[in-house]
């Protein structure tokens, strides 16, 4: 059976292949939205991801969105998306240090006319960081392109001090969802 990533995110590649999936990638083109709401925001983005690259092949195809929320943030200001910069990175980790927040994964599995849309939510800590830390993650470029603006894979992982949920989703996918959603489809467990 033919599986294929809506994504080229290397996080999400890295977790399937090392859960041992053998899949193929297909980047989907959907623009992403950011809604009110979270929940409903990477549930919108992983459907239109995954319904994108079912149009155009045939197998069964993931898609998936995460973001980090701050439920205590101003309307508006709430949802961190993928920094895109090294300034979104320091503006994203000065938000998000001392503080809790949520990530929030929405994952899609679509065939043909079949399609199943789920969400996971991670609670994250993060510790306070001093400037000089800051200035140097900033300064490695590890935080561009991640939800939230660091990855808790990578040198990030010395600013979390707390996670309840599953850590695969701060990573970027999760995997134990993933795992069920794709077995219902036929996606043979490795």
């Amino acid at each position: 059976m033919r599986f294929i990533l809506a994504s080229e995110s290397a996080r999400r590649v890295d977790l399937l292949r090392r859960a041992g999936y053998d899949f193929e990638t297909r980047k989907s083109g959907f623009p992403e939205v950011v809604l009110d709401s979270p929940i409903e925001t990477v549930l919108a983005n992983a459907k239109g991801k995954a319904l994108a690259v079912a149009r155009e092949h045939d197998g069964v195809v993931l898609g998936a969105d995460t973001i980090v929320y701050l439920p205590d943030l101003p309307a508006g200001a709430r949802i961190l998306g993928q920094a895109k910069s090294g300034e979104d990175v320091e503006r994203f980790i000065n938000l998000l240090q001392g503080r809790a927040h949520e990530v929030h994964s929405g994952v899609a599995v679509a065939t043909g006319d079949r399609l199943s849309v789920r969400h996971a939510v991670t609670r994250v800590r993060m510790r306070r960081v001093d400037a000089a830390e800051v200035a140097s993650y900033v300064g490695d470029g590890e935080g561009v392109g991640k939800a939230g603006g660091y990855a808790v894979q990578g040198r990030a992982a010395s600013f979390v001090e707390w996670i309840g949920g599953d850590y695969t989703n701060v990573v970027g996918l999760p995997l134990a969802l993933t795992g069920r959603m794709l077995a219902g489809f036929g996606v043979p467990r490795p």
